[in-house]
């Protein structure tokens, strides 16, 4: 799985000073498309709110299931940037583009950042080398699943889905209930895995290009 997670935020907004996004049941769109604006991406948001630990089974199985196939989760420290910068440069090309998800390339500087405040990051291991991590960040009562990435020869084997389960219970433990996420619709392995861990897609944006 490689997605980004980001969703832009609930209102008009212009990227690069052209490309226009707007949530899908905005009447701007048809607005939009009537001035012969061209449709370019479509991304959506996501959200999930634990009500009680019963809810929390669904997460404990792919977590074991990722362990019963010899794969290591753990949160990981600052101490692994390097190492999570590499395997961020091997799948930069890999992440799929919207002009709402776009994702930048990396840098060591851009991976320290994502230690900052009391943000978490997950890391899983095969035979002690890194093939994918999850970014987290918290946000008054919610914590945003921001982005992840699964090296390809390890992709469609529930790491992904491991990775995301193993932040929500870290965060759960720390009193975390509410999770939001979001991505580009053309990425459906990341929205099936989104799905599967009992997220509702509540959002979802459309991006136009103004006319050639």
């Amino acid at each position: 799985m490689v997605t980004e997670t980001k969703a832009p935020a609930d209102r008009l907004r212009t990227v690069n000073e052209e490309i226009q996004i707007l949530r899908d049941n905005d009447p701007r769109c048809a607005d939009l498309e009537a001035k012969g604006y061209l449709f370019v991406g479509e991304s959506w948001g996501a959200r999930l709110f634990l009500e009680s630990d019963q809810d929390l089974g669904t997460y404990f199985t792919a977590v074991n299931l990722a362990l019963g196939k010899g794969i290591g989760l753990q949160e990981l420290s600052i101490e692994f940037a390097d190492v999570w910068l590499s395997l961020e440069l091997i799948n930069n090309s890999d992440y799929p583009y919207t002009p709402a998800t776009a994702h930048a390339v990396p840098t060591i500087e851009s991976i320290w950042a994502l230690w900052r405040l009391d943000n978490r990051i997950y890391g899983a291991f095969a035979f002690g080398i890194l093939i994918g991590a999850i970014a987290t960040s918290h946000r008054g009562e919610i914590v945003e699943l921001d982005f992840a990435s699964i090296l390809r020869e390890h992709r469609g084997k529930g790491i992904g889905k491991a990775l995301a389960a193993a932040a929500i219970l870290g965060w759960v433990d720390q009193g975390i209930r509410a999770f939001a996420t979001g991505g580009a619709m053309v990425n459906e392995a990341s929205l099936g895995t989104v799905r599967s861990l009992g997220f509702s897609v509540e959002e979802r944006w459309r991006s136009y290009q103004p006319p050639l």
